[in-house]
């Protein structure tokens, strides 16, 4: 594998770090890898590794406001900023032809779902895993309607925090998210929390029109993510081809369970299939 690190200047002027990771022997596709919000690319190692192994060439950003990249930390109040974002990067890499993919996690599963939604004819297929689709159970539906709306007023009001147990059951899986210097450890600011459920709400209108092949992954013990979104990507998806597999012990990482060969494997078999 050859990594090159890269940086561009994102919708709003911010700097958007990515890397470039490229198989040794000739490519069959190009990956756009698109992380959770509040952590970074460099945590998707050995998944970068499963897919460079098998012949994808991987393009991995850090979001605006995440990682390495710039701006003021989980400070995008606008979620159509992370779609023109991720355009500008896949843009910046030389694909020759080969099939594009957008695997995302979480946040970035919502960031890669509404990608494929607004640029159909671009995608090969699709991958979710834990995708943040449909808010969760705990938030009241009053608070649902007024999140995006206390976003755009108070963008940095200090809104609510996730919790690292969820994250997996590998408890070095946990220590080493909280360890992260990388990793933002606080409160997520109003202005990101209230786009993302803007974006939830949009989704069930939106996903009839979804026509590119997908693969949605969740762990059925998920706290973070609210697995309900996957099932109602099954359920109104409207490309046919959308398969559903939820993992009923697992947590919010997929990719970071003890399972994560499974998991992995089930990925790589429908990427070949696809």
């Amino acid at each position: 594998m050859i990594s090159e690190e890269r940086s561009l200047q994102g919708r709003r002027g911010r700097t958007i770090v990515y890397d470039v990771h490229r198989p040794d022997a000739d490519a069959l596709g190009v990956v756009a890898l698109v992380h959770g919000l509040g952590e970074h690319a460099g945590r998707y190692g050995h998944v970068v590794e499963r897919l460079t192994s098998a012949g994808y060439v991987v393009i991995a950003p850090d979001h605006a406001g995440h990682g390495r990249s710039g701006g003021k930390r989980l400070g995008v109040n606008d979620f159509s900023d992370f779609g023109a974002d991720l355009e500008r990067v896949i843009g910046g890499v030389q694909r020759d032809g080969l099939p594009l993919y957008v695997i995302g996690h979480s946040m970035g599963g919502a960031i890669a779902l509404d990608y494929a939604l607004n640029n159909p004819d671009e995608l090969t297929g699709l991958v979710l895993s834990g995708p943040a689709v449909v808010p969760g159970d705990d938030l009241p539906p009053v608070m649902v309607k007024l999140a995006p709306v206390l976003g755009r007023l108070l963008p940095w009001l200090p809104a609510t925090a996730l919790p690292a147990s969820g994250v997996s059951r590998d408890p070095q899986v946990v220590a080493a998210y909280e360890a992260d210097p990388l990793v933002w450890h606080g409160k997520i600011p109003a202005g990101l929390g209230g786009a993302l459920v803007g974006a939830m709400t949009s989704f069930p209108e939106r996903l009839p029109a979804l026509r590119v092949p997908t693969l949605a992954l969740h762990g059925g013990a998920d706290v973070l993510a609210n697995a309900d979104g996957t099932r109602l990507i099954g359920e109104l998806g409207g490309g046919g081809d959308v398969t559903i597999k939820i993992y009923p012990e697992l947590f919010h990482e997929i990719f970071n369970e003890p399972e994560q060969e499974q998991v992995l494997d089930d990925m790589m078999a429908w990427l070949a299939e696809h």
